[in-house]
């Protein structure tokens, strides 16, 4: 197969399997950490979820350095793998340790997706098609998501009728107010969390498939035939650019995972019923599957740097919105969902452009080492975010409500920090900077 269209193909097996990969995305960031949140023994797991991600991102980065040695193809098998053994192990032990560890491995298999496909995709791309083809794989993903977040919440709720013998909206009203279960009401809510996530294994297990077709040759990952063995030169890493970008992403991950892990859990507090929560998340990804559909436009009118911060600035006030969702009273189902809607959507809209960059600040041989230090950065923000939260922010009064505020900050910090110093030299593409130049 000719090296053009086994790019095609791979990208086009990659982003399949990452379809599925969504769905299953969707479930560890919705119906796992209800399920968590539901028995007072893990209840302090839920409360730790940044950090539980943070591991996640540690375990992808681990595994993109050793990319050079087994190839993507292998390391992206792990994914599906460790979510279906991490799955088994969350349902089946009674073990507050074993959970602890269990849904840390499924956020490996998640989050180590998410790291390779910066590196796996610039192999298999060019400049000219790049933002395009990561703009098409990460909004597929996020439309797997929908079908994850949405899905998980109704088949909870069934899982729950059927096994208290009452009716689908019976069920769906009793989860309106979970602290009031009795112990009967209770173990079947968690139970009906268990189905789901036994169920969500065989999406993983098919997620396999496209992985296993991938063709790949040494060539698209490590130098070969060379008699000498290179050392990675890591004074190449000291350069502004790339080191401002890892600070940037360390304040934009920082910033969400004081908000997003918890979106179930402060709406549940709400008083909103666990169905409409979970269709309200899956809204608020159907949001980013649209803009992220339109962000090739959007960065083309705006250019990549002006789309990455400044669409995370527009993204704030309607972060503030979700905070003071109650101050709406009846109205505030459709005043959160407004403010899921279009924080999300504006918030991702540059997430290609957030993939695709740093790609350029290195060479293809450096590009999984330098993705595995985003990814380190990442995961500390993930777990100071955590630490932060469960010791100190969600203990205060309001503190889930408040978190949206300190988010607010943060990311106005990392948004200018980006514009003022990237906006010159990378806000348009090279070839574009060139004809830019000649035409002048």
């Amino acid at each position: 197969m000719e090296m053009g269209k086994r790019s095609s193909f791979n990208s086009w097996m990659f982003i399949i399997s990452y379809i599925f990969m969504g769905i299953l995305g969707g479930v560890a960031l919705d119906t796992m950490v209800t399920f968590l949140d539901a028995s007072a023994a893990t209840k302090g797991i839920a409360a730790s979820m940044s950090i539980i991600m943070g591991i996640g991102f540690y375990g992808g980065a681990a595994l993109l350095l050793i990319v050079p040695k087994l190839g993507y193809k292998k390391v992206l098998a792990f994914s599906p793998i460790a979510f279906i053994g991490g799955t088994f192990l969350i349902t089946k032990s009674s073990s507050v340790m074993l959970v602890a560890i269990a849904a840390s491995i499924i956020m490996i298999g998640v989050c180590m997706f998410d790291a390779i496909l910066s590196p796996f995709l610039s192999c298999y791309t060019t400049e000219e098609n790049r933002e395009k083809i990561f703009s098409t794989t990460l909004w597929t993903n996020i439309a797997g998501m929908v079908v994850g977040t949405w899905s998980g919440g109704k088949l909870i709720a069934n899982r729950f009728a059927s096994r208290l013998g009452v009716g689908y909206g019976e069920a769906k009203a009793l989860t309106e107010k979970i602290a009031e279960f009795n112990p009967t009401q209770l173990q079947a809510y968690v139970g009906a969390h268990k189905d789901a996530l036994l169920i969500y294994a065989i999406v993983a297990a098919i997620s396999l498939i496209p992985i296993l077709l991938i063709k790949e040759v040494p060539q698209d990952y490590k130098k070969v035939k060379k008699e000498t063995k290179e050392k990675m030169n890591w004074k190449a890493f000291l350069n502004k650019y790339i080191i401002l970008f890892v600070l940037f992403s360390f304040l934009i991950r920082l910033g969400a995972s004081l908000i997003t892990p918890y979106f179930s859990v402060f709406l549940s507090r709400m008083g909103i019923d666990r169905a409409t929560i979970s269709s309200l998340i899956s809204y608020q990804y159907f949001a980013m599957v649209i803009f992220i559909f339109v962000s090739p436009w959007i960065v083309k009118k705006m250019g990549r740097v002006v789309s990455l911060g400044g669409l995370a600035l527009i993204s704030i006030p309607f972060m503030l919105l979700i905070a003071n969702g109650a101050a709406f009273g009846s109205h505030m189902v459709m005043a959160v969902g407004t403010g899921l809607f279009l924080r999300s959507g504006f918030m991702n809209a540059s997430q290609p452009v957030q993939q695709a960059l740093p790609m350029e600040f290195v060479t293809k041989e450096a590009r999984p080492v330098y993705n595995a230090v985003i990814y380190v950065a990442q995961g500390i923000a993930q777990v100071v975010a955590g630490i932060f939260g469960k010791q100190f922010l969600f203990l205060q009064p309001n503190g889930y409500s408040k978190a949206y505020y300190v988010t607010a900050v943060i990311y106005t910090i990392a948004s200018v920090m980006l514009l003022v110093v990237f906006m010159k030299k990378y806000n348009r593409p090279q070839h574009e900077n060139k004809t830019e130049e000649q035409a002048a």
